[in-house]
């Protein structure tokens, strides 16, 4: 199952990643990972319900020319660009509009690895305590991310689609809270123009990682793996 929204001032599309179905029938735990929209809006309340949730470190997903200061002094940032500036690759992607959905994870799995393993490092090596992890909306390099570390714990297909589609449920309060367009819509136009819905090339994107194989084509540190197969330790190993 999915989770609805967290109740955090200044948050629109944060969800804990914990309590997802995993193929072994048991659940994600709690707690470790909060995936959201970019913290700037965060009001000190809300940054003391994410303190009470355990969150230690905030890890930035963002391009350098997008980050925003947000967090507290007592909270470790960690900004790791995923996109990239290679435009190169970036380039056909925006053109056809693939660039916000699900259409352009494998590609960039497959071309730019460095870029998610910095991530999956920035990650394994967080000091104790929870993550939240974002980028400006908490969409689709968020989703990105959580695609690995759903895929880490075995989250059955449905769990993560599902967890995925919820960005386009949240799509009207984060646009009443930034009074700006998520562009919904659009991304729904683009997918259905390549014969998809959120949910399915989700679901086609996650099926097809195969999380061992791709570390290995990474060159991930096996400590690196072996914190995204336990959840920094919070789950056995799958």
């Amino acid at each position: 199952m999915s989770h609805p929204p967290l109740d955090i001032p200044g948050l629109a599309n944060a969800r804990d990643l914990g309590g997802l179905q995993r193929q072994d029938g048991t659940v994600t735990p709690h707690g470790v990972f909060i995936r959201s929209d970019a913290p700037d809006l965060v009001s000190p309340e809300g940054w003391d319900l994410l303190r009470e949730r355990g969150i230690a470190t905030v890890v930035d997903l963002r391009r350098p020319e997008e980050r925003t200061p947000g967090a507290p002094g007592d909270i470790d940032v960690i900004a790791v660009d995923l996109d990239g500036a290679e435009r190169d690759f970036w380039e056909p992607l925006e053109a056809d509009g693939r660039w916000g959905t699900p259409l352009y994870y494998v590609p960039h799995l497959t071309d730019l690895p460095h870029r998610m393993a910095g991530v999956l490092q920035a990650i394994a090596t967080a000091r104790p305590g929870g993550i939240l992890f974002h980028c400006a909306a908490g969409w689709d390099r968020t989703g990105l991310v959580t695609m690995m570390l759903l895929r880490a714990l075995d989250v059955t297909t449905e769990a993560a689609r599902l967890d995925y589609a919820t960005s386009f449920a949240n799509a009207a309060a984060m646009e009443a809270l930034r009074s700006r367009s998520q562009h919904a819509e659009e991304r729904r136009a683009v997918l259905t123009r390549f014969g998809h819905t959120p949910e399915s090339a989700f679901a086609d994107a996650y099926e097809s990682l195969d999380l061992e194989e791709w570390s290995k084509s990474a060159g991930l540190d096996p400590d690196v793996l072996l914190a995204l197969r336990t959840w920094r330790s919070s789950a056995p190993a799958t």
